[in-house]
């Protein structure tokens, strides 16, 4: 090879390392514009910087829901392999604290806090982590803003409307709400819900009410604040109460007998969350692993459902109860739409999934419905109580979700050896499933 040739070698070769340098401080650059990138069943999706503050918020790309974003990571891995995972982990990147949730059936999952929050450091990390042996996927940790636990829907408050026992006679109700009261009042001739423990995941719950005082408190946790107090923090904080009266208010002068919780004897977890971090979520299903929760009810939902929620879920819902399967119990929602898959909480298969019905039995027209629909129960109440040793209406989907938890705890205090497949076909049968929930019938 002639003195020239090497010239022109030597050249190309420095020019192709010249550009392929350009390249990778180009794609640096290019990655930390565009965002960061998950996986979440499969989908790619993009997370755009938003011109929102703090700079911590971003938005899904193609649309205006925002998002915020912390130096924690979500990983999910197999049971067992967290050792060698973190051990790995830490050899690759800077990790501050480190947490492990489950296992949720064959699985746990490892939230990691990172030294810098960067969202080129969180790309980087999320990139590691998926290559590690024994990592599912890794997800970064999202809060999921203008998603706080949803409340009663104003379509709702018109269906706020005489009690079940108010509506005259038994015989005068319609079928479905007839059938629905025969049960109960059947129910609660064998038991309270003794012996059932039930978890409330939701904001603020006044357990100084009067007519919670009774209630058998087994456990309260505030996932945020860290400390046992559950009490509302702020004027927001009204739902969880609600909710609560709806399976454990005792009758009194101001709420009579027929307003009273479905299983006032059955015991109380109580966990307050108002923000929606995925870590959060998984922290509030952890604690009810912990605790055995034969039903966990929360009547809420988010703007997109992320994998690691679901998952958790189905593993509850597959090996909680000592593998009988704890019943996990979730609002459809209040929008009057079709539950597409993956969308929200409200679609995952292995939950008890509750629709709203109106005064008439029929699904009421502000109640989403569709194929993950387990069962419909009333969507209205004339009087529950609320925050502050009050009391006031409530109602929708939110209702139909603790109701259908006060029922299952009455079941299962009933008949304890039912799994919860079986559980799902009982409410199914006399809550009159056979309506076609993707084509929803109302008035």
């Amino acid at each position: 090879m002639c003195k020239k040739e090497v010239c022109q070698l030597f050249y190309l070769t420095r020019l192709k390392l010249v550009l392929c340098f350009i390249f990778v401080v180009l794609s640096i650059g290019t990655t930390n514009a565009q965002g960061i990138e998950f996986v979440n069943f499969g989908n790619k999706i993009k997370l755009e910087q938003s011109n929102a503050e703090p700079k911590s918020v971003y938005k899904f790309a193609n649309s205006e829901h925002l998002v915020e974003l912390s130096n924690r990571i979500i990983i999910k891995i197999k049971a067992g392999m967290g050792g060698g995972v973190t051990n790995a982990l830490k050899q690759k990147i800077e990790v501050g604290q480190l947490a492990i949730f489950g296992p949720f059936a064959e699985h746990e999952f490892m939230v990691v806090s990172l030294k810098d929050a960067s969202a080129k450091r969180l790309t980087g990390a999320l990139a590691i982590a998926s290559g590690l042996e024994g990592v599912i996927y890794a997800q970064p940790d999202i809060l999921q803003i203008k998603s706080k636990l949803e409340v009663e829907n104003h379509n709702a408050a018109q269906w706020l409307t005489k009690t079940l026992s108010q509506s005259g006679s038994m015989k005068s109700l319609p079928f479905r709400l007839f059938q629905l009261e025969k049960w109960q009042k059947q129910l609660q001739q064998l038991t309270q819900g003794e012996g059932v423990k039930i978890v409330v995941i939701d904001d603020g719950f006044d357990l100084k009410h009067e007519a919670l005082s009774k209630t058998k408190v087994l456990l309260t946790y505030d996932i945020e604040r860290r400390v046992k107090d559950v009490q509302p923090q702020s004027r927001f904080d009204k739902h969880g109460t609600k909710v609560v009266g709806v399976i454990f208010a005792r009758a009194n002068d101001a709420l009579p007998a027929e307003m009273a919780g479905l299983a006032i004897d059955a015991g109380l977890i109580a966990i307050r969350q108002t923000k929606s971090w995925t870590s959060h979520t998984l922290e509030s299903l952890h604690i009810a692993q912990l605790a055995q929760a034969d039903v966990v009810n929360m009547s809420w939902r988010t703007q997109l459902l992320l994998e690691p929620i679901k998952d958790a879920i189905d593993g509850l819902a597959q090996t909680g109860r000592g593998g009988k399967g704890s019943l996990m119990v979730l609002a459809a929602g209040n929008s009057g739409k079709m539950i597409k898959a993956n969308s929200t909480e409200a679609s995952i298969a292995s939950a008890v999934v509750v629709g709203a019905m109106n005064s008439s039995g029929m699904p009421a027209s502000f109640s989403n419905f569709g194929k993950s629909v387990s069962a419909w129960m009333p969507g209205y109440s004339a009087r529950g109580i609320a925050r502050n040793n009050a009391y006031s209406g409530f109602g929708g989907t939110s209702y139909a979700a603790a109701y259908c938890t006060g029922m299952i705890a009455l079941l299962l205090a009933a008949e304890p050896g039912l799994t919860a497949s079986k559980v799902k076909q009982k409410l199914a049968q006399v809550s009159g499933l056979a309506l076609d929930n993707q084509s929803k019938q109302s008035n």
